[in-house]
Protein backbone atom coordinates (compact mmCIF):
# COMPACT_ATOMS: atom_id res chain seq x y z
CA UNK A 1 0.00 0.00 0.00
CA UNK A 2 0.83 3.76 -1.17
CA UNK A 3 2.79 5.65 1.68
CA UNK A 4 1.40 8.36 0.97
CA UNK A 5 -2.05 10.14 -0.59
CA UNK A 6 -2.72 11.52 -3.63
CA UNK A 7 -1.64 15.39 -1.64
CA UNK A 8 1.31 13.92 -0.15
CA UNK A 9 0.34 13.20 3.08
CA UNK A 10 1.33 9.97 4.85
CA UNK A 11 -0.88 7.65 6.69
CA UNK A 12 0.78 8.99 9.98
CA UNK A 13 0.56 13.03 8.85
CA UNK A 14 -3.06 12.38 8.55
CA UNK A 15 -3.42 10.18 11.75
CA UNK A 16 -1.80 13.06 13.50
CA UNK A 17 -3.86 15.92 11.87
CA UNK A 18 -6.83 13.69 12.71
CA UNK A 19 -6.16 12.45 16.20
CA UNK A 20 -5.22 16.09 17.74
CA UNK A 21 -1.82 14.29 17.75
CA UNK A 22 -3.15 11.26 20.28
CA UNK A 23 -0.53 8.59 21.78
CA UNK A 24 0.29 6.12 19.76
CA UNK A 25 -1.78 3.73 22.74
CA UNK A 26 -4.44 5.64 22.20
CA UNK A 27 -4.62 5.28 18.39
CA UNK A 28 -3.59 1.47 19.26
CA UNK A 29 -6.80 1.18 21.41
CA UNK A 30 -9.33 2.65 18.27
CA UNK A 31 -7.65 0.62 15.91
CA UNK A 32 -7.81 -2.27 17.68
CA UNK A 33 -4.63 -3.29 17.21
CA UNK A 34 -1.14 -3.39 19.79
CA UNK A 35 0.80 -0.29 20.16
CA UNK A 36 3.76 -1.90 18.24
CA UNK A 37 1.91 -1.81 15.05
CA UNK A 38 1.43 1.99 15.67
CA UNK A 39 4.79 2.70 15.63
CA UNK A 40 5.42 0.50 12.47
CA UNK A 41 2.90 2.94 10.82
CA UNK A 42 4.58 6.16 12.04
CA UNK A 43 7.85 4.79 10.76
CA UNK A 44 6.24 3.62 7.29
CA UNK A 45 7.47 0.31 7.49
CA UNK A 46 3.39 -1.06 7.03
CA UNK A 47 0.09 0.43 6.65
CA UNK A 48 -2.91 -0.80 8.46
CA UNK A 49 -5.40 -3.14 6.89
CA UNK A 50 -8.39 -1.66 5.20
CA UNK A 51 -10.65 -2.37 8.92
CA UNK A 52 -7.83 -0.81 11.10
CA UNK A 53 -8.11 2.38 8.42
CA UNK A 54 -11.79 2.38 8.96
CA UNK A 55 -11.87 1.72 12.77
CA UNK A 56 -9.45 4.34 13.55
CA UNK A 57 -11.44 7.00 11.12
CA UNK A 58 -14.83 6.57 12.94
CA UNK A 59 -12.97 6.64 16.01
CA UNK A 60 -11.88 9.95 15.43
CA UNK A 61 -15.09 11.16 13.71
CA UNK A 62 -13.69 10.89 10.10
CA UNK A 63 -14.86 9.82 7.10
CA UNK A 64 -13.82 6.52 6.01
CA UNK A 65 -13.59 6.92 2.98
CA UNK A 66 -11.08 9.64 3.21
CA UNK A 67 -8.92 7.70 5.20
CA UNK A 68 -9.00 4.67 3.01
CA UNK A 69 -7.84 7.16 0.32
CA UNK A 70 -4.76 8.84 2.55
CA UNK A 71 -3.87 4.63 3.35
CA UNK A 72 -3.64 4.36 -0.42
CA UNK A 73 -6.63 1.46 -0.38
CA UNK A 74 -8.44 3.68 -2.75
CA UNK A 75 -7.83 6.24 -5.41
CA UNK A 76 -9.54 10.20 -5.37
CA UNK A 77 -10.72 9.70 -8.48
CA UNK A 78 -12.36 6.34 -7.64
CA UNK A 79 -14.41 8.23 -5.20
CA UNK A 80 -15.39 11.19 -6.77
CA UNK A 81 -18.38 9.24 -8.21
CA UNK A 82 -21.67 8.59 -6.74
CA UNK A 83 -22.38 5.32 -4.72
CA UNK A 84 -24.94 3.50 -5.21
CA UNK A 85 -25.90 1.12 -2.41
CA UNK A 86 -28.43 -1.71 -2.79
CA UNK A 87 -31.24 -2.26 -0.94
CA UNK A 88 -33.55 -4.98 -0.08
CA UNK A 89 -37.20 -3.27 -2.11
CA UNK A 90 -39.23 -3.64 0.84
CA UNK A 91 -37.43 -0.84 2.64
CA UNK A 92 -38.29 1.20 -0.48
CA UNK A 93 -41.28 4.05 -0.86
CA UNK A 94 -43.41 3.22 -3.95
CA UNK A 95 -42.09 6.33 -5.14
CA UNK A 96 -38.31 5.10 -5.25
CA UNK A 97 -39.65 1.59 -6.32
CA UNK A 98 -41.15 3.05 -9.38
CA UNK A 99 -38.06 5.30 -9.79
CA UNK A 100 -35.97 2.54 -9.45
CA UNK A 101 -38.10 0.27 -11.78
CA UNK A 102 -38.00 3.00 -14.06
CA UNK A 103 -33.94 3.05 -14.66
CA UNK A 104 -34.06 -0.11 -14.79
CA UNK A 105 -36.29 -0.49 -17.98
CA UNK A 106 -34.52 2.69 -18.99
CA UNK A 107 -30.90 0.83 -18.82
CA UNK A 108 -32.32 -2.22 -20.50
CA UNK A 109 -33.75 -0.14 -23.04
CA UNK A 110 -30.98 1.20 -24.09
CA UNK A 111 -29.26 -2.06 -24.66
CA UNK A 112 -29.54 -3.84 -28.11
CA UNK A 113 -30.52 -7.30 -26.28
CA UNK A 114 -32.96 -5.36 -24.23
CA UNK A 115 -36.46 -7.17 -24.26
CA UNK A 116 -39.14 -5.98 -25.95
CA UNK A 117 -41.42 -3.61 -24.08
CA UNK A 118 -44.10 -5.28 -21.91
CA UNK A 119 -46.88 -4.03 -24.31
CA UNK A 120 -45.45 -6.02 -27.08
CA UNK A 121 -45.07 -9.28 -24.66
CA UNK A 122 -49.23 -8.34 -24.06
CA UNK A 123 -49.33 -8.58 -27.50
CA UNK A 124 -47.67 -11.37 -28.40
CA UNK A 125 -49.19 -13.75 -25.16
CA UNK A 126 -53.02 -12.87 -26.48
CA UNK A 127 -52.33 -13.97 -29.83
CA UNK A 128 -50.74 -17.06 -28.65
CA UNK A 129 -47.81 -16.54 -29.56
Amino acid sequence: MSQSSGGGETWWEYLIRVTDKASQVEIARAAGVDPASVSRWKLGKNTPSADRVIAVARHFGRNPVEALVVAGYLQADEVDATVELAASAAALTDDELLTAIGRRLARAADRDDAPPPVSELHAARRSGS
